[in-house]
C-alpha cells in the first residue's frame, strides 16, 4: 500500500544528462542554507529533510518528505535563478530545458538509485572508491546542518552498509581500469613487491602524478620524479610527499640504477634510446628491470626490448590490461546489482513491518477507546443501582466494534466494482467462513496472516 505522494526522492543532474556549465552553476549556489530557504518558502508547514550530493560529475539532492515532481522542478529552478546573479550567460536556458536535465526517482526507485550511486555503479569510472567517501561527507554535513535527522538516517546508514557489502563480496573495486592502475598491474607481473625497488618517473604531469600515487599506495618507497623543467619535478615530488626530484639528464645518466622506469612525458622524440645505453646491461649485472612507456608518442626506444632481463611495456599492453579489467568490473557490477535489489526489497519489507506494527498499535488504541466508552456507559448505570448482565455489556461492545469497523471500511476502502463489498473485505481480513478467530481454539500456527501476493517479494516499484 503506497500513498499518492512519494516520501523519498532522489533527483539531480550528472555528466550523462546535463552540461558541465549548468552543473557548476547549481553546485555554486546549492548550499544547505539556500535550499532550506527555498523549502521554507515553498512548503512552510512541512518538514523536509535533505542531503546534497555535489561532486565534479553530479549535483544531486535526496529529499525526505512529501514532495512531488513539480515542487522538485521548482526547487531546481529557484537555485538556477540564484545562479544567474553570478553567471548572466545562463539566462538563455529556459525552464523546460531545466526540467529535461533533472532526473527524478521516487521511493523504491530512489532507494535503488542511491545504492547504485554509493556503490559506484553510476560513476564515470565504474567501481571508483571516491564516491563513497563523498556521499559520507555529504551526509555528515547534512546532519551537522540539521537537514538530515530521523528520516534520512536509516536510509543512509543502510546505503553505507550496502556499499561496504558490495566492496567485500564483489571485485567491483579491484582490477583498476586507469592507466596508472594498469601500469602497476604489468609491473607486478615481474616484481611481486615494490618494497626495496628504486623507481624513476619521467614526466611531471597529471599521468605521472596518478601513477606515482598508485605506486605509493602499493608501498613503493623509493620514487624519483625527473622532468625537463626541474621546478615541475620538484613541485610534484613535494606534493606527493614520498618522492624526490631529479634533473632529467641526471636521471638518464643513472638510468641503470633504477629497477623500474616509467615515462609519461610530452614531445615527439625518444627520451630513452638504445644507442645511449651501451653499458646498461653490464651495469645492471643481470638484475631484472621494467620499463613502462605510457607516453603518446612513445618515449622509450622499442629496440631495447631485445635485452635480457629487461621488460618493456607500452600503452597497447596497458590497454589490453584495462580492457580485461573493465570486463571483470562489469561482471562484478552485475553481482552488485543483485545485492542492491535484495537490499532494496529487504529495506521495503522492514519498513512495512514497522508500519504494520504501528498500525496494530493504532488498532489496539482504537478498540480500547470503543470498549472504554461502552463499558463506562454501563458502569454509570450499574453504579446507579441498575442490574445489567455481563452478556449485555459484551454484546453492546461487540456490536459497536463491528459497526464502527464496517462503517470505517465502507467509507475508506475503494470499491473496484459492484461485486466487492465490505463483507468481502472482512472475509479477506479474518477468513470468517473457514476459521473464525475464537480465543479457545486459536493456535499460533493457525493465526498466521497471509496476504495474497503476486510474488514472494514486496515490490513498491
Amino acid at each position: 500500500m503506497t500513498s499518492s505522494t512519494p516520501f523519498f526522492s532522489y533527483c539531480g543532474v550528472h555528466y550523462k544528462t546535463c552540461p558541465v556549465e549548468l552543473r557548476e552553476a547549481w553546485a555554486a549556489v546549492g548550499t544547505s542554507e539556500n535550499l532550506n530557504t527555498i523549502l521554507k518558502k515553498l512548503i512552510p508547514d512541512n518538514v523536509i529533510e535533505f542531503v546534497i550530493i555535489s561532486t565534479c560529475n553530479r549535483f544531486d539532492i535526496c529529499f525526505f518528505g512529501k514532495l512531488d515532481a513539480q515542487k522538485i522542478y521548482f526547487i531546481y529552478y529557484e537555485l538556477f535563478q540564484l545562479s544567474l546573479q553570478n553567471n548572466k550567460e545562463l539566462i538563455q536556458i529556459k525552464l523546460d530545458k531545466i526540467t529535461s536535465y533533472v532526473k527524478i526517482n521516487f521511493d523504491a526507485h530512489a532507494l535503488r538509485h542511491l545504492f547504485k550511486v554509493t556503490a559506484s555503479l553510476d560513476s564515470l569510472v565504474l567501481g571508483e572508491p571516491q564516491i563513497l567517501g563523498q556521499i559520507k561527507d555529504a551526509y555528515v554535513k547534512a546532519v551537522e546542518f540539521g537537514s538530515a535527522q530521523s528520516l534520512a538516517g536509516p536510509v543512509f546508514n543502510r546505503c553505507f552498509r550496502v556499499a561496504k557489502k558490495i566492496r567485500t563480496q564483489t571485485d567491483i573495486g579491484k582490477n583498476g581500469i586507469s592507466i596508472g592502475h594498469a601500469a602497476i598491474d604489468v609491473i607486478s607481473r615481474v616484481f611481486e613487491s615494490f618494497e626495496g625497488k628504486k623507481i624513476v618517473i619521467i614526466g611531471a604531469g597529471e599521468m605521472s602524478r596518478i601513477t606515482a600515487q598508485h605506486l605509493i599506495f602499493s608501498k613503493a618507497r623509493s620514487i624519483f620524479i625527473a622532468n625537463r623543467t626541474f621546478a615541475r619535478a620538484e613541485k610534484l615530488a613535494l606534493d606527493l610527499g614520498d618522492a624526490w626530484p631529479l634533473e632529467l639528464d641526471d636521471a638518464l645518466n643513472r638510468i641503470y640504477e633504477f629497477d623500474i622506469c616509467i615515462t609519461a612525458a610530452s614531445g615527439n622524440h625518444y627520451i630513452i634510446q638504445k644507442s645511449d645505453l651501451k653499458d646498461y646491461q653490464k651495469k645492471r649485472q643481470g638484475k631484472l628491470a621494467v620499463m613502462v612507456d605510457i607516453s603518446v608518442p612513445r618515449k622509450i626506444d622499442p629496440a631495447i626490448s631485445d635485452w635480457d632481463n629487461l621488460f618493456l611495456f607500452n600503452v597497447d599492453d596497458l590497454d589490453s590490461v584495462m580492457e580485461k579489467n573493465r570486463e571483470m568490473r562489469k561482471h562484478a557490477s552485475l553481482l552488485a546489482e543483485n545485492i542492491i535489489e535484495e537490499e532494496v526489497q529487504d529495506y521495503i519489507f522492514t519498513c512495512k513491518q514497522k508500519e504494520n506494527l504501528a498500525n496494530v498499535g493504532r488498532l489496539h488504541s482504537w478498540v480500547k477507546n470503543v470498549v472504554d466508552y461502552e463499558v463506562s456507559r454501563y458502569m454509570r448505570d450499574i453504579n446507579n443501582g441498575k442490574k445489567i448482565e455481563p452478556q449485555v455489556i459484551s454484546d453492546a461492545v461487540a456490536k459497536k466494534i463491528v459497526s464502527y469497523a464496517a462503517s470505517l471500511a465502507k467509507n475508506n476502502m475503494k470499491i473496484e466494482n459492484d461485486e466487492n463489498t465490505v463483507g468481502d473485505l472482512l472475509e479477506f481480513l479474518f477468513n470468517l467462513s473457514e476459521q473464525p478467530l475464537l480465543p479457545e481454539n486459536i493456535q499460533k500456527e493457525d493465526n498466521l496472516f497471509k496476504l495474497p501476493m503476486k510474488n514472494n517479494k514486496m515490490n513498491l516499484s
